[in-house]
């Protein structure tokens, strides 16, 4: 929702839409190498780090999946199929970073484009943020490809595991150290990244209202 309210605003300012006739003037955008910038850099930026949230949140459906993969008799196919979809969901993750990290220093070397030092202070807090987010994507991308990795190495058919578990310590363990999302942080990571990316936003946000739109 915040990137729809957001766009709302900064879009405008580089894609205003033909008309037959002129329109009501409900606002008026700035046209300038600042707001350009921070159109095409912020949404070049976030867009596809809103798509990663969500390739995260299948991510998040396996581990869960993960956790309780030797309840059943059937953990083969559990196996299988979870290892199949972390692969594909890291994939995605890890192609999408250098094209992100490219719009984020774009982002920041936009800051220079106003002489204005508050106008800068927000384009450079925006990035600021969106690096914090993406810094914990790449982590987390990193981190499942090496999960993928591992899972890779093992012959599900050539394992018998007691339903829970391998063992008797597996099995009695604490419930965190039988959480593979535990051992990846990734809950906590991923609050981070919901954060930061709100943040952003609202930087950018009171950069396009206030330097991009004539009140």
């Amino acid at each position: 929702m915040f990137f729809l309210k957001l766009a709302t605003v900064i879009l405008a300012v580089t894609t205003p839409a033909p008309s037959p006739t002129p329109p009501k003037t409900i606002i008026t955008v700035v046209s300038s190498p600042y707001c350009k910038s921070l159109a095409t850099h912020f949404n070049g930026a976030l867009v596809p780090m809103l798509a990663n949230d969500r390739t995260l949140d299948g991510e998040s459906v396996e581990l869960d999946d993960m956790n309780d993969m030797f309840e059943g008799p059937n953990y083969v196919q559990q196996f299988l199929h979870i290892r199949d979809a972390l692969g594909r969901e890291e994939t995605v993750l890890n192609q999408s970073l250098p094209a992100i990290q490219r719009e984020i220093n774009a982002l920041r070397a936009g800051s220079t484009l106003s002489t204005d030092p508050k106008a800068a202070a927000d384009i450079h807090e925006a990035a600021q943020e969106l690096q914090t987010a993406y810094d914990h994507q790449r982590q987390l991308a990193i981190d499942t490809q090496n999960l993928y990795i591992t899972l890779l190495r093992y012959n599900p058919n050539r394992l018998h595991p007691t339903l829970g578990g391998f063992d008797w310590q597996d099995m009695t363990a604490p419930a965190d150290n039988r959480n593979i999302k535990s051992y990846l942080r990734f809950n906590g990571q991923r609050d981070i990244i919901a954060g930061s990316e709100d943040k952003a936003a609202d930087a950018a946000l009171s950069a396009a209202t206030t330097y991009c739109v004539t009140q």
